[in-house]
């Protein structure tokens, strides 16, 4: 970019530098509150520029290279850099990454000094931070009523009523002992997390976000039963006459005999959906019943069961492999996702056009870098604290 546009870009930064140290300090005007939001809102890009300004460790990182640094001489550097006499050579990367840099060099001295003050509030008291990705972790409820939360980082063995449960690195354990007396555990998944589970008899289950499953802690009769709420994907370990059967709500049931399937039964969708990876399964409703072929799906709504032959089986399991995968997917179905995954609220402004999104996103990024992904659609975004607010 040319010198002048450099020039032209800058008052707009040091504008919004000011705003966010006066946001930090709690020193905003209602006036300057309504300039500050309505630059966030404008872009993406400005979102991701007030995110990262206002995050306390990435600010605590660089006030410790301020400490250390020739404001004068920095200042003068940069200013050479950006403001050169003559016409600067074109960018490819400017845009967002050279005014975080500006912003970046206008907030940081701004706090510097804020940091060197005794009247100053301490940066861990910022309070804005960026939306996340969901992560590993759960609550276990015990038969007694305990509950234990679990994270990615808990290493231990929890050894309860004859059975012997090993937490580690995002995963829970159950190992079956000969003479175990069973009793009901429960792990469920907030929105924003997930986790996966051993059973006692080698089963594997991968519990998607905002979801929960009651089985068992060992399977001593005849049958091997669990329940599960939201979304999971089963590996059933086969078992000689001992069925293995999940139980989705009063009316809905799936008979497993050693297979791979995902179920969907997150109560804000339309259907009950079912599919089969490997193996063979039959998916029960009131008096009707399917067997279905591995890459078929069922899809369940009231006492009726369609079943579609072709099912997109990358996109079923992309929660699984870390990413969202949207196939001709309508903008509700895509919001239902993402508000599960980054525990956001999501409001509509106006009637949303009859768009449809196809493509894979990431599930480790942050909030406002899937959203400006999605934006290409036409639709808009904007995010005000854990809320997503989608325009046309």
């Amino acid at each position: 970019m040319e010198a002048d546009q450099h020039k032209e870009l800058f008052p707009f930064l040091q504008r919004a530098a000011y705003l966010i140290r006066q946001h930090q300090q709690g020193l905003l005007t209602a006036a300057e509150q309504e300039e500050l939001h309505t630059w966030i809102g404008a872009s993406l890009e400005n979102q991701r520029l007030f995110d990262q300004m206002t995050d306390p460790a990435f600010l605590q990182e660089h006030l410790h290279r301020f400490e250390k640094f020739d404001t004068e001489a920095g200042w003068n550097n940069f200013r050479a850099l950006h403001f050169p006499s003559r016409q600067a050579r074109l960018r490819p990367l400017f845009g967002w990454w050279s005014a975080a840099a500006i912003l970046l060099m206008l907030v940081g001295i701004g706090l510097f000094f804020r940091h060197q003050s005794s009247t100053s509030r301490p940066l861990a008291a910022i309070q804005a931070s960026p939306v996340v990705p969901g992560h590993s972790r759960a609550l276990l409820t015990l038969a007694d009523g305990s509950v234990i939360p679990l994270d990615s980082n808990g290493n231990r063995v929890i050894a309860q009523q004859g059975a012997t449960v090993q937490q580690q690195n995002g995963q829970l354990q159950y190992l079956a002992q000969g003479d175990a007396t069973t009793a009901m555990n429960m792990l469920t998944t907030p929105r924003g997390g997930q986790f996966r589970l051993t059973l006692p008899d080698g089963t594997k289950v991968w519990l998607n976000a905002a979801s929960s499953i009651r089985y068992p802690t060992a399977f001593t009769g005849t049958q091997r039963t669990v329940e599960i709420r939201g979304e999971a994907y089963f590996e059933v370990a086969p078992v000689a006459n001992k069925p293995f059967t999940v139980k989705i709500n009063q009316n809905t049931s799936i008979a497993v005999l050693g297979t791979g399937f995902n179920v969907n039964a997150y109560t804000d969708e339309p259907f009950i959906r079912t599919t089969l990876i490997e193996g063979a399964i039959s998916v029960h409703t009131g008096n009707t019943s399917r067997v279905l072929a591995p890459g078929q799906q069922a899809l369940v709504n009231g006492p009726a069961i369609q079943v579609s032959d072709h099912a997109d089986t990358t996109a079923i399991l992309a929660w699984k492999r870390e990413a969202f995968y949207f196939q001709e997917a309508d903008i509700s179905s895509v919001m239902r996702q993402l508000s599960r995954w980054y525990d956001v609220t999501v409001v509509y402004e106006g009637s949303m056009p009859s768009r449809r999104f196809q493509g894979e996103i990431e599930r480790n990024l942050p909030l406002a870098d899937v959203l400006e992904g999605l934006e290409s659609t036409g639709i808009h975004f904007r995010l005000q604290g854990r809320t997503i607010i989608v325009t046309p």
